[in-house]
């Protein structure tokens, strides 16, 4: 069972929707939770509320009423269901400390507006509040999203790193800002089925990219998996 995780409050939703279906086309079952204060998954796909807390979308599931990670950890292993479980989270009391090492792979996700980075800050700093100070730093990778050439983002985070216990791993992944990645995103929240077609190249690669830093798949398969989206075709619902 791998445990991926994804901090902040920038609306990451459709990244970590074609993030799902990817794996799901590479034969994973998949699980991703939305732990973010604001929805941002839950309201941005078009899932039916089953009663239960957990939704099919294309053939992978997404889970939002989990009140913690141990709540969902316990769930999960015991059904067995996943091999795959992507975390968004936003809400600070939903990672236990002891949990921190049970994520295979963890990122910061940014954009370069101030209200996301203002509130990313402050998730981060309740988050470890209470964390002993002999204790290592915790790794995680950036993942800077709809980003302008201005590098304010970046650095912002960088500034926090003497007063909070973590660390940036060398390797990072940036989406530019496009108006095509933004119309694809409509596109799918309106629809039974996710399509990457009119995405742009860079955006596709990083999802091919972090698809494979989560998986096992090689670059063939991860070549492979990616034109298999791409060529799905999709219904738009009311269209």
């Amino acid at each position: 069972m791998n445990y991926t995780l994804f901090l902040g409050s920038t609306d990451i939703s459709d990244l970590l929707v074609y993030l799902s279906k990817f794996l799901q086309t590479a034969g994973k079952r998949v699980l991703l939770v939305d732990a973010s204060a604001e929805g941002f998954i839950r309201y941005n796909t078009p899932i039916l509320q089953t009663g239960t807390g957990v939704s099919e979308y294309d053939q992978f599931d997404i889970g939002y009423e989990f009140t913690s990670f141990r709540h969902m950890q316990e769930q999960v292993e015991n059904a067995q269901e996943y091999d795959h479980a992507i975390v968004l989270c936003s809400t600070p009391d939903f990672i236990g400390e002891m949990d921190w090492d049970r994520f295979d792979q963890r990122f910061i996700a940014i954009s370069s507006e101030r209200r996301s980075l203002e509130k990313t800050v402050e998730l981060l700093e309740d988050m470890f509040a209470d964390r002993a100070e002999n204790l290592p730093r915790i790794g995680f990778t950036r993942v800077l999203f709809q980003q302008v050439d201005n590098g304010l983002a970046e650095d912002y985070l960088e500034q926090l790193l003497d007063r909070l216990p973590i660390r940036f791993e060398e390797q990072s992944f940036a989406v530019p800002f496009d108006e095509m990645d933004y119309m694809q995103k409509i596109l799918n929240q309106n629809s039974s089925s996710i399509s990457i077609k009119r995405i742009s190249r860079e955006f596709r690669n990083v999802i091919q990219e972090i698809a494979g830093s989560v998986s096992q798949l090689n670059h063939s398969e991860l070549k492979t998996y990616t034109k298999k989206m791409s060529r799905r075709n999709q219904p738009v619902w009311g269209m």
